[in-house]
């Protein structure tokens, strides 16, 4: 049999659990073996999905940390809120000085086109 034309199809991870399927159609070059063909269509696949793939793992990464650093942020300033709630009590100048709200579950998960400058988060002294 020959074969004058090859079909190739790959799925590759792009992370956390999603896939992308790359498929090439060719025909083979004059004294190029159907592994050979096969080889080269998988590099390209890869070369085609492999930098969008590190940019998700990257994005994933930085969106990470960036959470945590406001968690933290967050957990500093609870603890300043609470202090002074718990100060002007005592003082008797508020004695009803709620305590810091918790903002867990305020935002749905998926916000788009919209972004918080860090001076809007807290001072940079902290």
């Amino acid at each position: 049999m020959k074969i004058k034309l090859i079909h190739a199809h790959f799925l590759i991870s792009i992370g956390d659990y999603s896939n992308e399927r790359i498929g090439f159609t060719g025909e083979l070059e004059p004294g190029e073996t159907v592994a050979e063909a096969v080889e080269k269509a998988r590099k390209d696949a890869v070369e085609a999905v492999g930098p969008k793939a590190q940019e998700f793992y990257q994005k994933k990464h930085d969106l990470r940390a960036e959470c945590n650093e406001i968690e933290r942020r967050l957990a500093i300033l609870r603890r300043e809120w609470d202090a002074t709630a718990e100060f002007l009590k005592t003082q008797g100048i508020k004695t009803d000085a709620p305590p810091m709200p918790l903002f867990r579950g305020l935002l749905s998960p998926a916000i788009e086109h919209e972004s918080v400058s860090e001076a809007e988060i807290i001072d940079d002294d902290y």
